[in-house]
């Protein structure tokens, strides 16, 4: 049997050999191995609480949680049966590495007992981890751009002033401020608009991270357009100058004129500043130049629209020399006002002409018409009067010229008898 059995062992390895072949010939060609490649990956990250309940928030880093490509190796008809969705990669937390990775394992969710291997083009995770932030900021909003000419922004309302973020501490801390920012070019009406909330540096650049959570992630900002009007102002004096010296009534300011804003029906009808704080100009000797401000005399709904005007105004009060003329005065020119009652009156001063010095403004002294002169002599409290020769009284005289009332540098005084009837 020894002798049969080993007997042409050479031809009956061939058989075993050649049946091999044949057997994996057929195999292969009825169902080959052969290969599945599948690109971006996405893997799942689980049990991340591992890190976020101790206070901490990690951050994947080189977009490490996607594999570029994924190669399965199997059988033609198992590997015919599988898609994008039957690929499985996960990163358990509870693996992370003291050099913060975690493995990516790979499987199939169907037919996975059947596949000879599965292998992708990265094996670990990467993750930043750092302790978890959290800051509120206060919120800014600005606008950009141009409005429509004759129009200028007024106020800036949001529907929210802050916002609270939290991230890792190195991000976090670069954090300084958070604005909104609303376009304005081209409009000339109110703007309500939802804005996104912009988080930025110190530099004032933008910090844009998807690590970074917040509460809020726009808020509704109402942009308010008010119409332009560029109006001049008025001023008014009080005090006396010194003596000798007159305001001339003209006042002027640099700038003329102010551009304000407001709605349009409040600015149709508005053509000047009235100021209300009049300028002290007691004891001045001469044109007085002073600084005013408007601001405080803005109407209500109208404000200044030049935001690098801060409402100083320089004002300058023209004040000039008086000069004196004399005139004279008949008596019969002298209107006698409330007569006592069982009175009457006659003027005892036997000068004939009353000599009268007026003072004021030369260009006005000059023009004055004498015989519109008005003189008078009040008499409602003559019979109270001390100040008597018998019944003789002394009356201070008034003079008036066009409704306004003249400076006479000396008082005139005429005695007058009264006479009962």
């Amino acid at each position: 049997m020894k002798h049969k059995l080993f007997e042409d062992w050479g031809l009956k390895l061939g058989s075993v050999v050649f049946a091999i072949l044949i057997w994996f010939l057929i195999t292969n060609l009825n169902d080959p191995v052969v290969q599945y490649r599948i690109n971006n990956v996405k893997v799942k990250l689980v049990n991340t609480n591992v890190v976020t309940d101790k206070g901490q928030t990690y951050e994947v880093l080189d977009n490490t949680n996607v594999i570029d490509t994924v190669t399965i190796t199997g059988p033609r008809t198992v590997i015919d049966a599988l898609d994008e969705g039957n690929v499985v990669a996960t990163a358990d937390f509870n693996d992370l590495t003291l050099q913060n990775t975690v493995q990516i394992k790979l499987s199939t969710n169907k037919y996975n007992s059947q596949i000879e291997s599965i292998k992708g083009t990265i094996e670990n995770v990467q993750l930043n981890i750092e302790n978890l932030q959290t800051k509120i900021l206060a919120l800014k909003t600005v606008t950009s751009g141009t409005v429509t000419e004759g129009y200028t922004i007024g106020e800036i309302t949001a529907d929210e002033n802050q916002v609270r973020i939290s991230g890792p501490e190195s991000i976090i801390n670069q954090v300084v401020r958070a604005e909104v920012n609303v376009p304005v070019t081209g409009f000339s009406q109110d703007i309500i608009t939802d804005a996104d909330i912009v988080l930025m540096n110190a530099d004032g650049e933008v910090i844009s991270s998807s690590s970074i959570t917040s509460n809020i992630s726009k808020v509704r900002v109402k942009v308010e357009l008010l119409q332009t009007k560029s109006v001049g102002m008025t001023f008014t004096t009080t005090g006396t100058p010194a003596d000798g010296y007159e305001a001339t009534g003209v006042i002027t300011c640099e700038p003329e004129t102010v551009l304000v804003a407001g709605r349009s029906a409040i600015l149709q009808n508005l053509e000047t500043i009235t100021v209300e704080e009049p300028i002290n100009i007691t004891g001045q000797a001469g044109d007085m130049m002073t600084l005013v401000d408007i601001s405080e005399s803005m109407p209500t709904g109208v404000e200044l629209a030049d935001e690098s005007f801060e409402g100083q105004v320089s004002v300058t009060v023209k004040i000039d020399k008086t000069t004196t003329r004399l005139i004279q005065l008949d008596p019969a020119e002298i209107q006698l006002l409330n007569v006592p009652e069982g009175y009457t009156v006659e003027i005892t001063d036997p000068t004939g002409k009353y000599n009268v010095t007026i003072e004021g403004l030369s260009d006005r002294i000059e023009a004055i018409d004498v015989s519109k002169i008005i003189a008078s002599a009040d008499l409602e409290d003559i019979l109270d009067q001390e100040d008597t020769v018998g019944d003789h009284y002394h009356v201070t005289l008034t003079f008036e010229y066009e409704d306004a009332q003249l400076k006479v540098n000396t008082p005139v005084q005429i005695w007058m008898k009264l006479n009962s009837t």
